[in-house]
C-alpha cells in the first residue's frame, strides 16, 4: 500500500527541504559557531521534510519515520552529552538516512514521465544531498580514525592545517563535486583520497545523467503535443 500525498504537499515539503539545505550549506559556519540549537532545528527540518518529500510504501514510510525519529533524538541528546561515540553514531545515522532519501529521490526523477516543478526541486535537492553526504562521510572517517586507531592527523589538509570544523568538510565536498579544485584543501589519508574520487565522479555523473534525463523527458513530452 502506497501513501498518497497531494502535489501541493509534495511541492511544499520539497521546497522546505531545499530551503533547509541551502541554509545548511551557505550559513553553516556562522550557525555552527554561535547557534547550535538553530543548527539542530535545521537538521530536524531536513530530516522531517525529506521524510515526506517522496511517496513511499506504508512499510518504507514507517521505517523511514522511525529511523528519522532516532536520528533527531540523537542530535538533540548531543546538546547535553558530549561523547565521541555519540558523535560518530549521529554522523552514521544521518548519513544512512539521507543516503536512502537521495537514492529514492534519484529513482523518482528517473521514473517520472514529466518535468514538473517538483522534479526540478528534487533534482537540486539530490545534488545538494550528495555534497552533504560526502562531507558527512569524511567527518565520520576522521572521527573513527581518532577513536579506533587513536590517530590525531586529519583526513584532509585545510589551508596548511587539519580541518577545524564540519563546514570545512562541506566546503571541500562541494569544491570536489563541482571540480573547482582551488587547491587550498587536499586529502591527506588514503581513505580521504578514495572518498574524494567517489565525490568527484558521483557529482559529474549526476549532472550529466540528470541533464540527459530531464532534456529527454522534456523533448518527449513536447513531441506528444505536436
Amino acid at each position: 500500500m502506497r501513501l498518497i500525498m497531494t502535489q501541493n504537499k509534495l511541492f511544499r515539503n520539497n521546497l522546505i527541504l531545499l530551503i533547509c539545505l541551502l541554509i545548511f550549506v551557505f550559513f553553516y559556519p556562522e550557525l555552527s559557531v554561535h547557534r547550535k540549537i538553530m543548527l539542530n532545528i535545521i537538521f530536524t527540518a531536513i530530516i522531517l521534510s525529506s521524510t515526506f518529500s517522496l511517496e513511499f510504501s506504508e512499510k518504507k514510510q514507517n521505517i523511514l519515520i522511525g529511523f528519522g525519529i532516532a536520528t533527531i533524538f540523537l542530535i538533540w541528546i548531543d546538546l547535553f552529552i558530549a561523547n565521541e561515540f555519540l558523535g560518530v553514531t549521529i554522523l552514521f545515522f544521518f548519513f544512512c538516512f539521507n543516503a536512502f532519501i537521495t537514492v529514492f529521490m534519484i529513482r523518482h526523477i528517473a521514473r517520472s514521465e514529466n518535468v514538473t516543478s517538483i522534479i526540478l526541486i528534487n533534482s537540486v535537492n539530490g545534488y545538494l544531498l550528495i555534497g552533504i553526504l560526502g562531507a558527512v562521510l569524511l567527518a565520520m572517517i576522521e572521527k573513527l580514525r581518532e577513536i579506533v586507531f587513536n590517530l590525531d592527523a586529519g583526513v584532509i589538509n585545510f589551508a596548511g592545517s587539519t580541518a577545524q570544523g564540519f563546514h570545512d568538510y562541506i566546503y571541500f565536498s562541494f569544491v570536489t563535486m563541482t571540480t573547482l579544485g582551488y587547491g587550498d584543501v587536499t586529502p591527506v589519508s588514503s581513505s580521504a583520497k578514495s572518498i574524494t574520487i567517489i565525490i568527484a565522479v558521483t557529482g559529474q555523473l549526476y549532472l550529466t545523467i540528470l541533464v540527459a534525463m530531464l532534456v529527454g523527458k522534456f523533448l518527449g513530452r513536447t513531441k506528444e503535443f505536436k
